[in-house]
């Protein structure tokens, strides 16, 4: 076990160092203004002026020094301050990350708890015309892009039907309503992206579980649980989890990739204060130590997940932990 966790984190460690290099180096030499060039407060300065900044930033050292310099900062623990408000910018993620973590939780929570039920519904008629329609309508969820479902449930949810909010985390005067609408008018706030971000990984999952629980058997101990008078329904259910609980915790971790991406896009498109959004917004400035700071946030989260997948099959599979598989 100690071994495949020192092999994960060394494999991590490396590819996190190579992610961050590719990353800084794409940002400097992409074209347009120079990073941090882009703000109207430093083009309005003098010649004096900017060069100080610049020299502040490091912006007058070549680029692989720059490179140096930042890895420095962060072993320090030091994120550094955004381009655009001078910023520290761990005060700006920890302003943000609340949201994302609350939307992301919402959404695997309720991939948890409607993938198993609905996998479960699917494997007990395998082949069956109601298998095939969901089959379909899964297949078609999980292929429908989440920017343009955003829009049409804003179009239909919130424009004509005015049933939850546009967008936003909540309402105007939402400091003077009483706790119990406080909480209400969050959650109306929150239905729209939790769905969005968790329909595709509902659909895939839900196929994922129907075909373990069709090759682990469950149609047959439904029917013997019949024979003997048991409660069909606690049975589908036991054995659903039982088979379906340790792939679909491996399988979690990888999710995480398509939660942060995903995260970009419903979070600009609902206006919500997340890290994807900050992303967006420092992207579009070239605010270099944001992106730095989100892209090693984002790739140490996934690359937490996928090593939590691995150390999960470690402890269910002996070859694993003896690294024979």
């Amino acid at each position: 076990m100690l071994r495949v966790l020192g092999r994960r984190l060394a494999t991590g460690a490396v590819t996190l160092l190579l992610v961050s290099a590719l990353v800084f180096g794409l940002i400097h030499l992409a074209p347009g203004a120079p990073p941090g060039a882009a703000d109207e407060g430093i083009r309005s300065l003098g010649a004096e002026a900017t060069a100080e900044l610049r020299a502040l930033y490091h912006l007058d050292r070549p680029l692989h020094e720059r490179y140096v310099l930042w890895l420095s900062d962060l072993s320090r623990g030091d994120l550094g301050r955004s381009f655009h408000d001078r910023r520290p910018v761990a005060d700006k993620i920890a302003e943000r990350v609340g949201t994302t973590l609350l939307v992301n939780g919402l959404s695997l929570a309720l991939m948890a708890l409607l993938a198993v039920p609905l996998g479960a519904l699917a494997a007990l008629r395998p082949g069956s015309w109601s298998d095939r329609i969901g089959g379909c309508a899964s297949f078609a969820l999980y292929a429908l892009p989440v920017f343009w479902a955003a829009i049409l449930l804003q179009m239909l949810f919130a424009a004509r039907l005015d049933w939850l909010p546009l967008a936003g985390v909540r309402s105007q005067g939402w400091e003077l309503l009483p706790p119990a609408a406080r909480v209400a008018d969050r959650a109306a706030h929150l239905v729209l992206p939790v769905a969005c971000l968790s329909y595709g990984g509902i659909a895939y999952l839900s196929r994922f579980v129907r075909a373990v629980l069709v090759e682990g058997g469950l149609a047959e101990s439904r029917r013997a649980a019949r024979a003997r008078g048991r409660s069909e329904s606690g049975v589908v259910l036991f054995h659903g989890f039982r088979l379906a609980g340790v792939p679909l915790l491996t399988l979690a971790g990888f999710l995480l990739p398509a939660l942060v991406s995903g995260s970009v896009i419903v979070e600009t498109i609902f206006a919500l204060p997340g890290l994807g959004r900050l992303f967006v917004e420092a992207a579009f400035q070239r605010d270099v130590p944001v992106l730095m700071a989100l892209t090693l946030l984002t790739g140490t989260a996934t690359l937490v997940g996928t090593a939590a997948a691995d150390l999960t099959y470690a402890i269910v599979d002996p070859r694993v932990r003896r690294g024979k598989a």
